[in-house]
């Protein structure tokens, strides 16, 4: 009989081994869920870093630190957020400072080390700004019917000699940089998924830094053609830093459209600052404003579901690390 026992306590133990490795690997796939860098868990299987649970690591700053994703003038949307910061400061009751961005790296490092509170990230970005900076998307400009999503457009100057994608073959096209959605990802996996060519094998590639740069050297002919974000084009001529497109620009490819630049948080901000600053978002008065001007298809901040409305920009993420695969980078 205390054989017997003794072989059934051995057995109960090693089920019991076997169990917790199994909630262990349970609790892991929960926990680490998606894509996010192992510093971030989410419980809740949003796809998004949850707040931590221990409140010293929460941020609740004196000033909040406020960005918009990299520009070639970033003096010119300073201005156009001296309202918005206006109202996040009322509505949060803190202070409310502008950080000039200049590169996706950048802004995503601020951000991942909590010196970045609230931003504004470029759709291609919001991927790594969640999964590595930590970044809660909330909200996108849109209207009562939704967001006003953008579209990736190739764009190259009057008198190129380039009127289809495959006369681009030979050429010099300018990409973004490799945080970029419609400038880097969308195009390496569009141009090869639909038409077989791929970067640096039949085309040059070129990195501009950001999409104003793209323009301005598809404008000056310092590049033969770009890939863009239709509504910075949109923006540069309507701010008249570019004539009207009729004059120098044709398109000779655009695709569906992608959502647009996610605005929200750092995980670590304090949970009720993290309510506060949505309710400045979704309070926020459009009419009148410079806002309203420089964005004149939108007309308010609405909420956003990263796990869904991005699904499409991961898609081509994946697509893009395809193409990757195939050259060996």
């Amino acid at each position: 009989m205390k054989k017997f026992f003794t072989i059934a306590f051995v057995f109960m133990a090693f089920i019991g081994v076997l169990f917790a490795q199994g909630s262990n690997e349970t609790t892991e796939e929960v926990v680490q869920y998606g894509e996010l860098d192992p510093v971030y868990v989410d419980k809740n299987g949003d796809m998004i870093a949850d707040t931590p649970e221990d409140p010293s690591m929460w941020l609740d700053p004196d000033t909040l630190i406020f960005a918009y994703a990299p520009v070639e003038d970033p003096a010119v949307y300073e201005e156009v957020f001296v309202d918005f910061q206006k109202h996040l400061e009322e509505v949060t009751g803190k202070n409310v400072k502008w950080f000039a961005v200049t590169n996706y790296a950048t802004q995503i490092e601020a951000m991942r080390a909590g010196r970045l509170h609230v931003s504004g990230f470029a759709a291609g970005t919001v991927q790594d700004a969640v999964n590595v900076g930590g970044f809660v998307p909330m909200v996108v400009m849109g209207t009562e019917n939704g967001f006003v999503g953008y579209r990736m457009a190739i764009i190259t100057y009057k008198g190129s000699g380039i009127s289809t994608i495959d006369d681009i073959v030979g050429k010099n096209v300018a990409f973004v940089s490799e945080s970029s959605n419609s400038g880097y990802s969308a195009p390496r996996a569009i141009l090869y998924q639909n038409f077989g060519i791929l970067p640096n094998v039949d085309y040059e590639v070129s990195f501009s830094g950001n999409h104003d740069n793209s323009i301005m050297g598809v404008y000056n002919q310092d590049y033969d053609a770009a890939a863009i974000a239709d509504t910075v084009l949109q923006r540069m001529v309507a701010g008249e830093r570019v004539p009207d497109t009729s004059e120098w620009c044709d398109f000779i490819y655009e695709s569906d459209i992608f959502p647009p630049t996610a605005w929200g948080v750092n995980y670590r901000l304090k949970p009720e600052l993290q309510e506060k600053v949505r309710e400045a978002f979704l309070t926020y008065d459009w009419e009148g404003t410079l806002m309203q001007e420089t964005w004149p298809e939108n007309d308010r901040f609405i909420p956003v579901d990263y796990a869904k409305d991005y699904a499409v920009l991961r898609d081509i993420r994946e697509g893009s690390e395809k193409v990757a695969e195939l050259l060996g980078e």
